[in-house]
């Protein structure tokens, strides 16, 4: 059975824009090797984050623009329409989002490089792992 996934923003973010664990897990979720599973508040956090200015310069290098890359990401993921749970465990309430899709989704792994994620470990017995952790399970 495949791999749910839910991957932070960040994670995300730094696929599209940077060669490394996350651009190569992120190939790996769209060759079938694992599912990713995302909400519309994950996707509007992306989008709000990738419009940025700083991220101007590298978008022209990848030549992508900020709805190319929300279609994209909507075409390889699974919608989550999930209850707001409520969850208040994240020190940054932005991140609470992240476990309430991956409860939802009944996730495998959320994949995250952030401390305040990483730190609780685990969530509802979904592990919090790095990009470089995944790749190597998906290996």
């Amino acid at each position: 059975m495949l791999l749910k996934l839910v991957l932070d923003t960040n994670t995300l973010v730094s696929a599209f824009f940077w060669e490394g664990n996350e651009a190569e897990l992120l190939r790996k979720i769209e060759q079938g090797k694992a599912r990713l599973y995302i909400t519309g508040d994950i996707l509007s956090e992306i989008e709000q984050v990738i419009k940025r200015s700083k991220f101007n310069d590298v978008m022209g290098k990848a030549n992508l623009t900020p709805d190319q890359i929300i279609q994209k990401i909507v075409s390889f993921s699974h919608l989550v329409i999930a209850p707001q749970l409520n969850i208040k465990v994240c020190r940054d309430e932005k991140d609470n989002k992240l476990l309430e899709c991956a409860q939802s989704a009944k996730a495998s792994y959320l994949v995250s490089g952030d401390d305040d994620l990483l730190s609780l470990k685990e969530y509802e017995k979904i592990p919090i792992i790095r990009a470089s952790e995944m790749l190597k399970l998906l290996e």
